[in-house]
């Protein structure tokens, strides 16, 4: 079983290729912001370098967002296209669930990744992984108030400085523990869309 993870949401672009429980390539290149001049080559590179061809693929990994609004849609357009012309599934993962798959033994995990004007990207799951309520683009003020009504053992993973004792601000992806979590899931690739959360900056000026 082939599988190939893709993230270009943030400034780091990110390649991965497993083989079972094996990862044979993870690649974190900052492209300064010409995500769609590497990511398909940087592919191409992996697959020969583990003597593979696109066609050993069974099954593609993307992050979805929250993210750039540009280089979201790279990755999302890459794996959508390559999932209808190679007929294999695809799976959407959220920018902010791939980073608790690292951790463990914890009632709640909290993600937040800084954005910008005291505000953040905001996540927070269960000790199973599950999501409690819904990703937000929301004020840091909004995020505390949210957490200060857990009582129970809670870890944040952010990539900011936070005022929490139980935090870390190593946002690390364990692609081993992501993919076998989303192994048995799939989506339709043609309703997989690049997830926002914050409208654009002409939005928020309408």
């Amino acid at each position: 079983m082939i599988s190939l993870f893709l993230d270009t949401s943030s400034k780091k672009l990110v390649v991965g290729l497993v083989k079972n429980d094996e990862v044979l390539s993870l690649v974190e290149k900052e492209t300064l912001n010409d995500h769609s001049k590497y990511l398909v080559p940087i592919i191409d590179e992996e697959l020969n370098k583990n003597n593979l061809t696109i066609k050993d693929i069974n099954k593609i990994y993307v992050i979805s967002g929250p993210g750039s609004f540009t280089g979201t849609r790279i990755a999302v357009t890459v794996a959508k296209t390559l999932s209808y012309a190679l007929n294999i599934p695809v799976k959407s993962i959220s920018a902010l669930k791939q980073y608790v798959f690292e951790y463990e033994n914890n009632d709640y995990y909290a993600v937040i990744l800084n954005e910008r004007n005291d505000k953040a990207y905001f996540g927070l799951y269960d000790s199973e992984y599950n999501e409690v309520i819904p990703e937000e683009y929301t004020s840091l003020d909004k995020i505390n108030e949210r957490l200060s009504s857990i009582t129970s053992k809670l870890l944040i993973i952010t990539d900011m400085e936070y005022p929490y004792s139980n935090r870390t601000t190593e946002t690390k992806l364990n692609l081993i523990k992501l993919i076998n979590y989303y192994k048995d899931k799939e989506d339709n690739s043609f309703n997989i869309k690049p997830s926002y959360l914050k409208k654009i900056d002409v939005e928020d000026k309408l």
